[in-house]
């Protein structure tokens, strides 16, 4: 398997985030861009197989963790237009 920058091995780190996303939206026409900027409320890197199996009793291992410190999403979307009968159609 390859990601986008090079390969993996398949290794991934294991965890979640849970957030809340307040955001706002502009339409115009058939346009529309939306902003949002996700606040993390829980961050949870979870051990991996790796981490556990390399753990002994005395060095519990936990990797580190890989959660981004801030995001802003920006969409924009075009809404293409319903067609009008006889608008688009040929010469008759």
């Amino acid at each position: 398997m390859r990601d986008l920058l090079g390969a993996s091995d398949g290794f991934r780190r294991p965890g979640y985030i849970i957030s809340v996303e307040p955001g706002v939206s502009y339409m115009l026409g058939n346009f529309t861009t939306t902003v949002n900027v996700p606040i993390a409320l829980v961050r949870n890197r979870t051990r991996s197989l790796t981490d556990i199996a390399d753990s002994t009793p005395d060095n519990r291992r936990h990797g580190d963790a890989a959660f981004a410190d801030y995001l802003i999403n920006v969409n924009l979307a075009w809404r293409i237009p319903k067609r009008v009968k006889g608008v688009f159609n040929s010469v008759d």
